[in-house]
């Protein structure tokens, strides 16, 4: 009689275990999720700077634009590969 006593309070014990970390872990998401909006909503992202158009800012510096900047970053790509190639096959 008395081991069945004592079963009984093992499962007691765990299921008030296991439900109070699953109330834990949903409050715990729902406090993640709130504070997620929170800061979303008065802290937004700062959006994305825009690239200025090809020419000259008020200090005079010239401000290449975006497409200018990819062919170069291509053509230096490019031409390291080529060297690269080029020293594989004389070294």
């Amino acid at each position: 009689m008395r081991e069945d006593e004592l079963f009984m309070q093992g499962v007691e014990l765990m299921l008030f275990g296991v439900s109070a970390v699953v109330i834990f872990l949903s409050l715990l998401v729902l406090v993640i999720g709130l504070a997620s909006r929170v800061i979303l909503r008065f802290f937004p992202e700062p959006a994305p700077a825009v690239p200025q158009r090809h020419g000259r800012t008020a200090s005079g510096t010239v401000v290449p634009d975006a497409q200018s900047l990819d062919a170069e970053r291509v053509a230096v790509i490019a031409a390291a590969v080529h060297q690269h190639r080029q020293r594989r096959r004389t070294g």
